[in-house]
């Protein structure tokens, strides 16, 4: 039989919490923080896991007890127990404490309840439940050096002590279980009833995306409105709010949002200050949110639509723009004819409808001889009429295999963009003593949303404008979504824009990137305009007021648009506004992105600032 103890709080202790399904809640200007931990239900029991030990117990409601009958001790041992099993998932032994957490202080007394512990089918303890310290969460067992993998079957039963009179009235509490290793200790959960839920985060139904966040329009943690009956629901954070920093490898972080797969996403926030041997989080704005790599191009080309990639498809798959002096004599078709290889209803002049050309005053050319990419599609001429910018290819492929091959087939880690590369350098490089060795397995392979789906083709499309002073007209603009709102590109139909709906998938799984799908070295990337909006930004507007301003430009992961002759890329504004910027600019900072993995124990913190949440030491 184990020794029973009662202990005291414990004092000096770091806690151990989770950073599991979500994330720590702040409203308003006193920022709250509640922990929550992964419930899941199946058919007969219910699962709590904690990073130390994991709880399976039978579906109960919390321990209640209303106006019993007192009973002798042996009849209150032939009750129904609560039951349940705890098992060390950890590496190392633990310390189990049983306790009783209280809900109801003023009806049955503590000193009337009696409970009888058995553990794998012995009893090892039964008393009253004793007062600590006017605590309401009571030690009652005890369960030393509990072994890596080892598993307890428990039951606990509760009844009214014979010799007390408590008629009408009740007891309601719930049972916890904590685990402690070495100087650390974690609160496991409460393994009787549901999980509380206090200041339980808000949906975000009522929040205009397209707008900057604001007391009105959404500050503190949110649910994103559809995922709430998820396996793992999306938490984010909006607006202006300072409880969610986190020191880890060796940086600190902002927490962003959570994933569908139950990761914590978090953002690079600039190098920690050691304060008395700890570790403070106090950049907010300036080049110290960044890598101290510097300002770098997101691409080292732009002259295709292929370079708005954070990972590129091979070099022969880039088609780069050409230009070419236009000519009354050079025919132009609608399309190749692909038994022929001759142009379709050729003109002598370059239109909205006759994009394809072989450059050849032939009216019956089918390409020119030793030109291994011999069709000429135009997608623009400018305001004079007098230059045209093509793309050259074989003749037996069109401009939608061109299109595909630049921005729906695979990509590969084997072509990472600049930015990728200089994320990779600075996770990767070091061997044994890189980032990557040191901190990898904490990392969660997560999909990152590199989104190229396109919401127009202007001059790329067979019957496309080839200018005009519009620019939405001839520019090939990707899926907006909640970008882009009245400005130059508001006159698009095709354009998703002013709408309630940050999109947070992609729907090509190409631009899914992961370690897992073959197009990422390391599970990191950069944040979406999507993320970005949900956080509080707005296109082209001012918002000096929420946690991902910095007073710098930083690059996004998501596509903008391809002009006649660049291609761009999403970032965030000085002023913290949504923008977009050739990728070839090289004023733009580095504040890469990763994902936490389900379980990532907190070792001590509360998020703010000067007492940030330590992953790593």
């Amino acid at each position: 039989m184990n020794e029973v103890k009662l202990m005291k709080n414990p004092k000096n202790r770091k806690k151990i919490l989770l950073l599991v399904l979500t994330i720590i809640l702040g409203l308003g200007i006193s920022l709250a923080a509640v922990y929550f931990i992964f419930y899941q239900k199946d058919s007969r029991t219910n699962r709590l896991s904690s990073g130390l030990i994991t709880i399976d117990f039978e579906e109960s409601e919390t321990v209640f007890l209303s106006s019993n009958v007192p009973v002798l001790d042996e009849v209150g041992l032939e009750t129904t127990p609560y039951e349940f099993t705890v098992t060390n998932t950890s590496k190392v032994p633990v310390n189990l404490n049983i306790k009783i957490n209280k809900k109801n202080a003023t009806n049955i007394p503590l000193s009337a309840v009696r409970y009888g512990l058995y553990i794998d089918n012995e009893l090892v303890s039964k008393d009253y439940i004793h007062e600590e310290d006017n605590s309401n969460v009571i030690t009652i067992y005890t369960h030393e050096n509990l072994a890596a993998n080892a598993t307890l079957n428990c039951k606990i039963y509760f009844w009214v002590d014979y010799y007390y009179d408590v008629p009408g009235k009740v007891f309601e509490g719930s049972i916890v279980v904590e685990a402690e290793s070495g100087d650390v200790i974690i609160q496991s959960n409460k393994i009787i009833g549901e999980i509380s839920k206090s200041n339980e985060p808000i949906l975000d139904t009522n929040i205009k995306f397209y707008e900057i966040s604001s007391a009105t329009n959404g500050q503190g943690l949110y649910l994103r409105s559809g995922t709430e009956n998820d396996t793992y629901p999306i938490y984010y954070y909006r607006g202006n709010i300072d409880n969610n920093n986190v020191y880890f490898a060796e940086s600190c972080w902002k927490i962003v949002r959570t994933t569908s797969t139950g990761g914590t996403k978090l953002i690079y926030n600039g190098a920690a200050t050691d304060v008395d041997g700890e570790k403070q989080c106090l950049e907010t704005t300036g080049t110290g949110t960044q890598l101290s790599v510097g300002t770098k191009a997101f691409n080292s080309s732009y002259e295709s639509p292929a370079y708005v990639g954070y990972s590129l498809p091979a070099t022969s798959s880039r088609y780069a723009y050409s230009t070419q002096s236009l000519s009354s004599t050079i025919y132009y078709g609608s399309s190749v004819d692909q038994a022929t290889y001759k142009l379709v209803d050729p003109v002598l002049e370059l239109n909205d409808t006759h994009h394809y050309s072989y450059n050849s005053s032939d009216i019956d050319a089918t390409g020119i001889a030793g030109d291994t990419g011999n069709v000429r599609y135009y997608y623009y001429k400018d305001s004079a009429g007098t230059t045209g910018y093509f793309v050259k290819f074989d003749k037996t492929k069109d401009i939608s295999t061109i299109l595909d091959e630049m921005l729906t087939a695979n990509n590969s880690k084997d072509n990472p963009s600049v930015i990728q590369g200089v994320i990779n350098d600075w996770w990767g490089t070091g061997g044994e003593n890189s980032l990557h060795s040191k901190y990898g397995e904490y990392l969660e392979d997560t999909e990152w949303c590199n989104d190229r789906s396109i919401a127009s083709l202007g001059g790329w499309a067979t019957d496309g404008t080839l200018y005009s002073s519009s620019l939405e007209d001839y520019y090939l603009i990707f899926n907006e979504r909640v970008r882009y709102d009245q400005i130059i590109f508001e006159s698009n139909a095709n354009n998703i824009k002013n709408t309630n709906t940050p999109i947070l998938t992609c729907s090509n799984p190409n631009d899914r990137l992961s370690v897992a799908n073959g197009n990422l070295t390391y599970p990191i990337g950069l944040l979406t305009f999507d993320e970005v909006a949900m956080a509080g930004a707005r296109w082209y507007h001012e918002n000096s007021n929420f946690y991902l301003y910095t007073n710098q430009y930083y690059w996004l992961l998501s596509p903008s648009s391809f002009s006649h002759i660049d291609a761009h890329e999403g970032f965030v504004y000085t002023n913290g506004g949504l923008s977009y910027s050739t990728v070839f600019l090289n004023t733009v900072g580095v504040r890469p992105a990763l994902s936490l993995k389900l379980g990532t124990q907190i070792l001590r913190g509360d998020g703010s600032k000067t007492k940030p949440y330590i992953i790593t030491e």
